[in-house]
């Protein structure tokens, strides 16, 4: 095990421990010790060690590699626990992230199909995550709401690679492969002015995303005109390999040694089903609007604790 690896275990081992010591004893500390772990996670207690593996992957140029770590990342951001004031769009992005490595069926787990519309968060999430939703589970209804939406969002002032975005899933629904290749590379472009982490810009997995969701909903000699984007931020090795590969083994790039078993358990769990709620609906407290009364947000306690059970 090299340095870098070393330290971030031993460091790990620490902040493990600590966890450890301060679960309760009893018949359901193996239940209480996988629901601490997890909400330590979530609140970023326990990170992974992301910015690092991915400058080993580009040293690398093993796909297979490249694949593992998307899925280890975004299963980490997908931890439930730590509660993020939205509705199911709130992990819109993480679904792209779940498109680009192959893990389509958490696609159905975030926007699961007997929730309705999202209708509280981040403009770009709202939009994207009705677009997929109606694009996914091939809701007529649904769709024109979602693409009347997207036009409007299109043509506002929001950030490039945002509007960029929902104007792809707009070209995917027409089968503009033109206008696809477009905004894909308008994405890959504006995501480098995006406030995302330097070592996030550096591969732009929303793009891979959007270009793998294509793959799975385009009759294959439609998605083979899609032009690939050309920018340093979008591997096309990757993205032909993806091709090659269409349900490629979804597994761990980083697997914790002894006594850390337990995370690669959490890691590999299916992704917690979102789960809504309105906690401020029988709110007493002046404070409190008639608007955020009727506010629905990830009910994260009880995502929470059914993740665990169904580990």
């Amino acid at each position: 095990m090299d340095k870098d690896k070393s330290q971030y275990i031993e460091q790990f081992k620490l902040n493990y421990e600590k966890i450890v010591n301060n679960t309760k004893e009893g018949p359901a500390q193996d239940n209480e010790l996988l629901t601490q772990i997890t909400k330590s996670m979530s609140f970023g207690l326990l990170k992974t060690n992301y910015d690092i593996w991915l400058e080993e992957c580009f040293l690398h140029q093993d796909w297979q590699k490249w694949n593992n770590l998307i899925f280890q990342q975004m299963r980490y951001q997908l931890l439930p626990g730590c509660d993020g004031g939205y509705d199911h769009c709130q992990n819109t992005l993480h679904i792209l992230e779940a498109f680009a490595c192959g893990d389509n069926e958490t696609m159905e787990r975030i926007l699961p199909s007997e929730l309705g519309l999202t209708k509280n968060g981040y403009p770009f999430y709202i939009v994207i995550s009705n677009l997929l939703r109606a694009m996914w589970y091939r809701d007529e209804l649904l769709l024109q709401k979602a693409l009347s939406a997207a036009e409007k969002f299109i043509g506002t002032k929001k950030p490039q690679w945002e509007r960029s975005g929902a104007a792809f899933l707009l070209a995917l629904y027409k089968e503009d492969v033109e206008a696809m290749g477009e905004h894909l590379q308008n994405l890959c472009s504006g995501y480098m002015r995006a406030d995302f982490s330097k070592a996030m810009k550096q591969l732009c997995v929303p793009a891979h995303g959007l270009y793998c969701l294509a793959q799975n909903l385009l009759p294959a000699e439609i998605f083979q005109q899609i032009k690939m984007p050309e920018h340093k931020n979008f591997s096309q090795g990757f993205a032909k390999w993806r091709i090659e590969n269409p349900q490629p083994i979804l597994k761990l790039y980083f697997e914790y040694p002894a006594p850390l078993e337990i995370l690669n358990k959490i890691y590999m769990a299916p992704v917690a089903k979102s789960i809504i709620s309105q906690p401020y609906f029988h709110s007493d407290n002046p404070y409190h609007s008639p608007q955020l009364k009727k506010k629905w947000f990830l009910d994260e306690e009880a995502m929470l604790l059914a993740f665990v059970e169904n580990m």
